[in-house]
């Protein structure tokens, strides 16, 4: 017992450490654009929970969001409307990923921050390159630690993944369209992704993963508050409390630690308004996750039944 609450220790030590340069190397650049919140979440994911799927497949945990950012920084130059850029960029990152079998749910949003920010230079694909690099690195040495089940990995069905995609473009439609911007959550878009796409997801975890998520946003908007002039305690203490919430509610969320440094990037993530869009966001995608795989079940059993017959 005592070495694993020592190597749990360690590896959120580690996590922290990464964090604290991403956000050490903002302030001393002057640079915010440097700040990509899922680090922390990517981090954490790796380092802390070891999230089975993303162990397995370390290079991706680099390639994907770094490709990915690179794609949205570059899509900025295009004469369009912010929410046309956004459709386009998370159309093609999807369809990349669906073409080289990337089941990473952070590419995503590793993708539209530079559309949503509006970023035209190339730092946050740059740095967002160099941290996931060391992510990357971690991964490795995680995949030695655990024994991962053989066999190729599930690929996802390509109507789930067009399913998800109209839906999530249809909610970011709806943001812009009532300019309520809070509800444009991209660490959500990612975990809404990968969940829609799980063999089974059903209706009892919902509820501890809203509370975790909205009570990050909750704290970081405090937070934001409390010392605005303080990035670097803003976002360790973020990410201390978030490990604390889902220690506390017993539902490890990796996702929950980008959306609490979401913030530190973004004045209207910033409100207090932002929890409320989170818990709308999560809550509403979640249920139609869930759903949707009650759905995906019955029919596969019906089919199964009628085969038999």
């Amino acid at each position: 017992m005592m070495d694993r609450n020592f190597l749990t220790s360690y590896r959120l030590a580690a996590a922290c450490l990464l964090t604290l340069v991403m956000l050490v190397s903002s302030v001393v650049s002057g640079q915010r654009d440097i700040l990509f919140p899922e680090i922390a979440g990517m981090a954490m994911g790796v380092m802390v929970f070891s999230v089975p799927h993303w162990v397995r497949r370390p290079v991706h945990l680099w390639l994907s969001p770094s490709l990915a950012a690179f794609l949205g920084t570059s899509l900025n130059e295009l004469s369009l409307s912010p929410l046309l850029k956004l459709w386009i960029g998370f159309v093609v990152i999807v369809l990349l990923m669906h073409v080289f079998r990337v089941n990473f749910g952070p590419t995503i949003p590793a993708g539209l921050l530079p559309l949503f920010l509006g970023l035209h230079d190339y730092v946050f694909a740059i740095s967002t390159t160099a941290f996931t690099c060391v992510i990357m690195l971690a991964a490795f040495m995680a995949r030695k630690r655990q024994k991962l089940p053989n066999g190729p990995l599930n690929h996802r069905n390509l109507t789930d993944t067009a399913i998800i995609s109209v839906i999530l473009c249809l909610w970011i439609g709806f943001a812009f369209m009532t300019g309520i911007e809070v509800i444009v959550v991209p660490p959500v878009f990612a975990l809404i992704f990968e969940v829609f796409h799980a063999e089974k997801f059903p209706w009892r975890p919902i509820p501890a993963r809203v509370a975790v998520l909205t009570a990050a946003a909750a704290v970081a908007v405090v937070m934001h508050h409390l010392l605005p002039d303080s990035i670097v305690a803003v976002g360790i203490v973020n990410v201390l409390i978030t490990f604390l919430l889902c220690k506390w509610f017993k539902t490890p969320v990796p996702v929950a630690f980008g959306v609490s440094l979401m913030p530190l990037i973004y004045p209207a993530w910033g409100t207090g308004w932002f929890p409320l869009g989170v818990l709308t966001t999560t809550g509403i995608l979640m249920c139609i996750a869930a759903a949707y795989r009650q759905y995906r079940i019955r029919h596969a059993v019906r089919v199964e039944t009628s085969n038999a017959a």
